[in-house]
């Protein structure tokens, strides 16, 4: 994630991050039929324990109930949703995730002008509200579609507020957030400045679409926040006569310039979109799902672009999901690859759908275990076999072979999640 621009410069204390990356392909044509393909990298410190856990659906009876986010309560939900959620373990919130009504969503860091309205007029420290990862979990427990898990994230956006320390180890780094929110059917892209205010795009069946750690959002928004474009034309960063654009006014103040267009990794992910969708269409006879998160995996797994990134010491793609939304299917047929682990190169997917049994309240699957074998792997620089290598391979063959339509409905009970977890632990636990 990329810190913001703030006029204190408490947030230095972290090494600046490099990498975190959002994809989705609404619509995408497939043998069985069209469906959502989404995925994203969570960049974070590379020793930020990053877990898997799920959260049961419940009924919250007391109206008085009151939900325990990262900094601050609010007011609980009637109902939570049954929700798959990838997040740094210190933190509340999420930085990815999905929920049982075959929603989907990730968050970014980005900057605009108005950051400074996340510090304290009085010492300069982050005030604490609701963290972007916050806003997302919620929205998942939340959202029964793409468009609802959206306005449910700008309802408590303007209600509460965002902003608070972003790291467990350096209490000053802060940012403002943008979220990709998906369904089978469509997707929606908000973007954030300042304490609440907002612009949204949405992303129709055919459409692809990525966000990089920038604002992004044009001329072409849906909506925008109520005060949004009077205070753009207060502060000179907008006429208000042209076309109102998101990007320019809160992003640049005005002012066009060529960092306007996507460059860099989001130029990088573009163009990634772009050739799988014009893949997809070249193929003798349409691709299959497990084609489209092949795709995103290799995609997800493009350290050249920055869009995977592996560092030691700073910030690294500490946690992975890919996830398939087929349009005509039960939820239970949705599948959501997750590394639970700091290196999406080397780790593999592993699929969980919500047909898993649920085991416990925030379940974490052995992801904690996982990740922290990975992590020792790293520092140690330790080479693995050949062999080794081929039988994780394999953990993720078997994984991606689910999608296969012919396999359903069989007698061969795959794993699941916790136990294709542990066959991964199990094996790197005898290199």
């Amino acid at each position: 994630m990329l810190t913001t621009s703030l006029s204190k410069q408490h947030h230095l204390a972290v090494p600046l991050p490099r990498s975190c990356d959002t994809f989705v392909f609404v619509g995408a044509t497939c043998q069985e039929t069209s469906g959502t393909l989404f995925g994203k990298n969570s960049d974070r410190p590379s020793d930020e324990n990053h877990e898997v856990i799920r959260i049961p659906s419940c009924v919250h009876y007391d109206k008085g109930n009151s939900v325990e986010c990262t900094f601050i309560s609010i007011p609980q939900a009637q109902e939570t949703l049954d929700c798959i959620l990838s997040k740094p373990c210190w933190m509340w919130g999420c930085e990815m995730g999905a929920n049982s009504f075959g929603v989907v969503g990730g968050n970014e860091a980005v900057s605009t002008l108005l950051a400074d309205e996340l510090l304290s007029p009085d010492d300069g420290s982050p005030t604490k509200r609701l963290l972007g990862m916050d806003l997302l979990r919620l929205s998942l427990e939340r959202g029964k579609s793409s468009k609802h898990a959206l306005d449910i994230c700008i309802e408590l956006l303007e209600e509460y507020g965002q902003g608070g320390p972003c790291c467990k180890e350096d209490s000053d780094w802060t940012y403002e957030n943008s979220f990709l929110f998906a369904d089978a059917k469509e997707a929606y892209v908000l973007e954030t400045a300042g304490i609440s205010h907002w612009a949204w795009e949405r992303i129709n069946a055919g459409e692809y679409r990525n966000i990089s750690n920038g604002i992004s959002i044009r001329s072409n928004w849906g909506a925008l926040s109520k005060d949004i474009q009077s205070i753009c034309k207060e502060n000179g960063w907008w006429d208000g006569t042209a076309k109102f654009d998101w990007k320019r006014a809160v992003g640049a103040g005005g002012r066009a310039h060529s960092s306007l267009e996507a460059c860099g990794r989001e130029a990088s992910g573009k163009v990634h979109l772009e050739t799988l969708a014009a893949k997809s269409k070249t193929l003798q006879s349409p691709p299959n799902a497990r084609w489209y998160v092949e795709q995103m995996a290799l995609i997800l797994r493009d350290e050249d672009s920055g869009i995977c990134f592996r560092d030691l010491t700073g910030f690294c793609s500490t946690g992975s999901q890919i996830s398939w939304l087929p349009k005509s299917s039960d939820v239970d047929d949705h599948s959501h690859f997750f590394t639970a682990a700091s290196d999406p190169i080397l780790a593999k997917y592993k699929r969980f759908t919500f047909a898993d049994t649920i085991r416990s309240d925030e379940d974490d699957h052995g992801s904690n275990e996982l990740w922290n074998i990975w992590r020792s792997i790293a520092l140690q620089k330790l080479r693995l076999t050949g062999d080794t290598l081929d039988m994780l391979a394999s953990i993720e063959n078997d994984a991606l072979a689910e999608l296969d339509i012919q396999r359903k409905n069989t007698q061969n009970k795959s794993l699941s999640f916790a136990g294709t977890v542990r066959k991964e632990i199990d094996l790197l636990q005898k290199k």
